[in-house]
């Protein structure tokens, strides 16, 4: 996370432009527009049969490096995941990458004379709003949205065009292909790497399944946060962090114990419901055994199908 210090006059002060836009923030966004512009010419080859789907896909991720190094030069950073996941903290847009209001009313006039055209636009638009109720369902998380939203919008935005470029040429058909979509929640599924089960009185750790990292140790301050058991489960607030590789930890607490887990990004909502669940169940199979601090007698939970290793 970064922090804003006190403002000190220095040499790249000087260098800034009359917008007050950093020099370096500046290239990335040319270079961005860049990579936009070269996918759209990958697009047209890709639909020509000069380049290979590889290619393609070569061309996307670059563009999609230059977006990650533009929003993390701008300072845009993922909220810490909690519980829930409001759709707006995702699905805001750069203003500077965004199409002008005119351009797209212009743009999409022109398609009117395609009724297939506007059929699968117009489905577009419909898998967008379906997106976003599934995040704020909590069926994906919020790096998957961001990923498939962006994948559609591009969709769309190459499909008018190639539409507008090649009138009477059916290339943009290409464009509009599924199955890009499944790859995509694959690629950025949130994956829990790790959890483990702590006693609130000892602090001691009680059952692990994965391997925890040695940064999460450094976190377990959290579990001081707690104070001592409570008579109620339930109850507590979850918390939340983040380590230095982007991985993130979730705390549960529970009545007399608590639910550590690791995640390779933001989870979704089902996710961290499922570990309360876990939790809730540990705690209720185990309640006279947890009572007597009678380890040798408790059940632990079966989690090789939730928690992936490498």
């Amino acid at each position: 996370m970064s922090t804003e210090g006190p403002l000190v006059e220095t040499e790249v002060d000087d260098q800034e432009t009359e917008t007050g836009v950093d020099p370096e923030i500046k290239l990335a966004r040319e270079q961005q527009a860049l990579a936009q512009a070269r996918m759209l010419s990958a697009a047209l080859a890709f639909c020509d049969g000069t380049i290979s789907a590889g290619q393609l896909r070569a061309v996307r991720e670059l563009l999609r490096a230059q977006d990650t190094r533009l929003t993390q030069l701008e300072g845009e950073t993922p909220p810490v995941f909690v519980e829930d996941v409001k759709v707006e903290d995702f699905s805001s847009e750069d203003s500077s990458t965004e199409r002008s209001i005119e351009e797209t009313l212009k743009m999409e006039l022109e398609t009117r004379d395609v009724p297939e055209l506007m059929e699968m636009l117009a489905n577009i638009d419909e898998k967008i709003d379906r997106l976003e109720d599934d995040l704020e369902n909590g069926r994906i998380n919020g790096s998957q949205y961001q990923a498939i939203r962006r994948h559609y919008q591009e969709q769309r935005e190459v499909a008018m065009r190639l539409k507008e470029a090649h009138p009477s040429s059916n290339r943009w058909r290409v464009v509009l292909e599924e199955g890009r979509t499944t790859f995509l929640m694959q690629l950025n599924e949130s994956l829990c790497t790790c959890v483990a089960l702590y006693d609130l009185t000892t602090r001691d750790q009680i059952f692990i399944q994965g391997e925890l990292p040695e940064a999460a140790e450094d976190a377990m301050g959290l579990l001081r946060t707690f104070g001592p058991p409570r008579k109620e489960s339930g109850q507590g607030r979850m918390l939340a962090t983040r380590l230095d590789d982007g991985s993130g930890l979730l705390l549960i607490p529970g009545l007399s114990t608590a639910l550590l887990a690791v995640f390779s990004q933001d989870p979704p909502g089902w996710q961290v419901r499922a570990l309360k669940e876990v939790l809730l169940n540990f705690e209720a199979a185990n309640r006279a055994a947890l009572r007597k601090s009678n380890r040798k007698k408790l059940i632990y939970p079966d989690l090789r199908r939730f928690v992936k290793t490498a």
